[in-house]
Protein backbone atom coordinates (compact mmCIF):
# COMPACT_ATOMS: atom_id res chain seq x y z
CA UNK A 1 0.00 0.00 0.00
CA UNK A 2 2.97 2.43 -0.16
CA UNK A 3 1.22 4.52 -3.09
CA UNK A 4 -1.87 6.12 -1.65
CA UNK A 5 -3.40 8.06 -3.77
CA UNK A 6 -7.08 9.43 -4.01
CA UNK A 7 -9.90 9.17 -1.05
CA UNK A 8 -10.47 6.64 0.67
CA UNK A 9 -13.54 6.08 3.21
CA UNK A 10 -13.27 5.33 7.07
CA UNK A 11 -15.65 3.18 9.20
CA UNK A 12 -16.28 4.09 12.84
CA UNK A 13 -13.51 1.75 14.73
CA UNK A 14 -10.84 2.83 13.21
CA UNK A 15 -11.38 6.57 13.81
CA UNK A 16 -12.91 5.38 17.47
CA UNK A 17 -10.00 3.91 18.59
CA UNK A 18 -6.71 6.34 16.80
CA UNK A 19 -8.52 8.86 18.83
CA UNK A 20 -9.30 7.54 21.77
CA UNK A 21 -5.29 7.16 21.58
CA UNK A 22 -4.66 10.96 20.08
CA UNK A 23 -3.49 9.57 17.02
CA UNK A 24 -6.05 10.26 14.76
CA UNK A 25 -3.65 12.36 12.01
CA UNK A 26 -1.92 8.58 11.29
CA UNK A 27 -5.19 8.50 9.01
CA UNK A 28 -4.29 12.04 7.68
CA UNK A 29 -0.58 11.36 7.28
CA UNK A 30 -1.24 7.72 5.33
CA UNK A 31 -4.09 9.03 3.14
CA UNK A 32 -4.50 11.99 0.71
CA UNK A 33 -8.32 12.52 2.28
CA UNK A 34 -10.46 10.64 4.36
CA UNK A 35 -14.23 10.57 3.73
CA UNK A 36 -17.15 9.63 6.18
CA UNK A 37 -20.58 9.26 5.30
CA UNK A 38 -23.20 10.12 7.25
CA UNK A 39 -23.50 6.58 9.21
CA UNK A 40 -20.53 6.41 10.09
CA UNK A 41 -20.56 10.25 11.65
CA UNK A 42 -23.37 9.14 13.47
CA UNK A 43 -21.77 6.21 15.32
CA UNK A 44 -18.32 7.99 15.94
CA UNK A 45 -19.68 11.28 16.77
CA UNK A 46 -23.03 11.64 17.35
CA UNK A 47 -23.55 8.57 19.32
CA UNK A 48 -20.34 9.03 20.99
CA UNK A 49 -21.15 12.52 22.29
CA UNK A 50 -24.22 11.43 23.44
CA UNK A 51 -22.34 9.37 25.95
CA UNK A 52 -19.62 11.79 26.71
CA UNK A 53 -17.19 10.18 24.89
CA UNK A 54 -13.76 12.25 24.60
CA UNK A 55 -13.26 10.05 21.24
CA UNK A 56 -16.43 11.52 19.74
CA UNK A 57 -15.28 15.43 20.23
CA UNK A 58 -11.92 14.77 19.20
CA UNK A 59 -13.09 12.85 15.53
CA UNK A 60 -15.67 16.02 14.91
CA UNK A 61 -13.35 18.59 15.88
CA UNK A 62 -11.10 16.77 12.73
CA UNK A 63 -13.81 16.64 10.34
CA UNK A 64 -13.04 19.27 7.40
CA UNK A 65 -9.06 18.85 8.31
CA UNK A 66 -8.67 16.42 5.97
CA UNK A 67 -11.90 14.42 7.00
CA UNK A 68 -14.88 15.01 5.06
CA UNK A 69 -18.23 14.18 5.77
CA UNK A 70 -19.87 13.22 2.59
CA UNK A 71 -23.53 11.48 1.66
CA UNK A 72 -24.67 8.73 -0.31
CA UNK A 73 -26.16 9.78 -3.53
CA UNK A 74 -29.95 8.19 -4.03
CA UNK A 75 -28.44 6.66 -7.22
CA UNK A 76 -25.60 4.90 -5.21
CA UNK A 77 -27.75 3.39 -2.69
CA UNK A 78 -30.28 2.39 -5.15
CA UNK A 79 -27.76 0.67 -7.13
CA UNK A 80 -25.88 -0.87 -4.51
CA UNK A 81 -29.00 -1.83 -2.43
CA UNK A 82 -27.85 -5.30 -2.38
CA UNK A 83 -25.23 -4.84 0.26
CA UNK A 84 -28.10 -4.12 2.74
CA UNK A 85 -29.38 -7.49 2.55
CA UNK A 86 -25.98 -8.24 4.54
CA UNK A 87 -27.25 -8.49 8.03
CA UNK A 88 -23.98 -9.18 9.50
CA UNK A 89 -22.52 -5.55 8.47
CA UNK A 90 -23.80 -2.20 10.08
CA UNK A 91 -25.35 0.93 8.72
CA UNK A 92 -22.17 2.79 8.94
CA UNK A 93 -20.60 0.10 7.30
CA UNK A 94 -22.87 -0.43 4.56
CA UNK A 95 -22.76 3.34 3.67
CA UNK A 96 -19.38 3.11 3.60
CA UNK A 97 -18.88 0.91 1.31
CA UNK A 98 -21.76 2.40 -1.49
CA UNK A 99 -19.41 5.67 -0.55
CA UNK A 100 -16.43 3.42 -1.57
CA UNK A 101 -18.24 2.76 -4.63
CA UNK A 102 -19.33 7.03 -5.01
CA UNK A 103 -16.30 8.07 -5.22
CA UNK A 104 -14.22 5.63 -6.71
CA UNK A 105 -12.31 5.19 -3.20
CA UNK A 106 -9.24 3.17 -3.70
CA UNK A 107 -9.20 1.99 0.09
CA UNK A 108 -11.65 1.30 2.31
CA UNK A 109 -10.46 1.91 6.22
CA UNK A 110 -12.21 -0.99 8.54
CA UNK A 111 -11.50 -3.38 11.01
CA UNK A 112 -14.72 -4.89 10.43
CA UNK A 113 -14.05 -8.60 9.05
CA UNK A 114 -17.25 -8.67 7.00
CA UNK A 115 -17.14 -5.61 5.89
CA UNK A 116 -13.47 -6.53 4.50
CA UNK A 117 -14.75 -9.19 2.77
CA UNK A 118 -17.35 -7.27 1.32
CA UNK A 119 -15.08 -4.63 0.22
CA UNK A 120 -12.75 -7.66 -1.98
CA UNK A 121 -15.94 -8.84 -3.05
CA UNK A 122 -16.71 -4.86 -4.89
CA UNK A 123 -13.33 -4.58 -5.84
CA UNK A 124 -12.09 -2.49 -3.13
CA UNK A 125 -8.76 -3.08 -1.14
CA UNK A 126 -9.30 -2.41 2.52
CA UNK A 127 -6.59 -1.59 5.20
CA UNK A 128 -7.48 -1.86 9.25
CA UNK A 129 -6.48 0.70 11.90
CA UNK A 130 -3.00 -1.93 12.23
CA UNK A 131 -2.64 -1.71 8.79
CA UNK A 132 -2.61 1.89 8.46
CA UNK A 133 -0.32 1.41 11.51
CA UNK A 134 2.66 -0.34 9.43
CA UNK A 135 2.13 1.89 6.66
CA UNK A 136 2.49 4.96 8.82
CA UNK A 137 5.82 3.16 9.81
CA UNK A 138 6.71 2.24 6.37
CA UNK A 139 6.28 5.87 4.83
CA UNK A 140 8.61 7.11 7.31
CA UNK A 141 5.55 9.15 9.55
CA UNK A 142 6.99 7.84 13.07
CA UNK A 143 9.51 5.37 14.23
CA UNK A 144 9.06 1.81 14.67
CA UNK A 145 9.49 2.65 18.56
CA UNK A 146 6.77 5.37 18.33
CA UNK A 147 4.58 1.91 15.81
CA UNK A 148 5.48 -0.14 18.93
CA UNK A 149 3.77 2.40 21.60
CA UNK A 150 0.86 2.98 19.18
CA UNK A 151 0.61 -0.75 19.43
CA UNK A 152 0.40 -0.62 23.14
CA UNK A 153 -1.67 1.89 23.46
CA UNK A 154 -4.20 0.71 20.90
CA UNK A 155 -3.94 -2.73 23.40
CA UNK A 156 -4.90 -0.79 26.54
CA UNK A 157 -7.87 1.26 24.78
CA UNK A 158 -9.23 -1.92 24.06
CA UNK A 159 -8.43 -2.86 20.53
CA UNK A 160 -8.77 -6.53 20.11
CA UNK A 161 -6.28 -8.44 18.16
CA UNK A 162 -5.27 -12.32 18.59
CA UNK A 163 -1.72 -13.39 19.12
CA UNK A 164 -1.21 -13.94 15.56
CA UNK A 165 -2.06 -10.53 13.92
CA UNK A 166 0.06 -8.88 16.59
CA UNK A 167 3.06 -10.97 15.34
CA UNK A 168 2.09 -10.30 11.59
CA UNK A 169 2.42 -6.55 12.79
CA UNK A 170 5.57 -6.93 14.15
CA UNK A 171 6.75 -8.71 11.00
CA UNK A 172 5.37 -6.07 8.65
CA UNK A 173 7.50 -3.40 10.23
CA UNK A 174 11.11 -6.04 9.67
CA UNK A 175 10.30 -6.13 6.19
Amino acid sequence: MTDVRGPAVSDSTPLIYLAKIGRLSLLKGVFKSIYVPEAVFDEAVTQGKALNMIDAFIIEKAVGDRIIRERVEPEVDAEYRFIDTNTRLGTGEKEALKLCKQLGALYFIADDREARRVSRILNIKSVGTLGVLVEAYRQGLIAKAEALQILEALMKAGFRMSVSVYRRVLDEMET
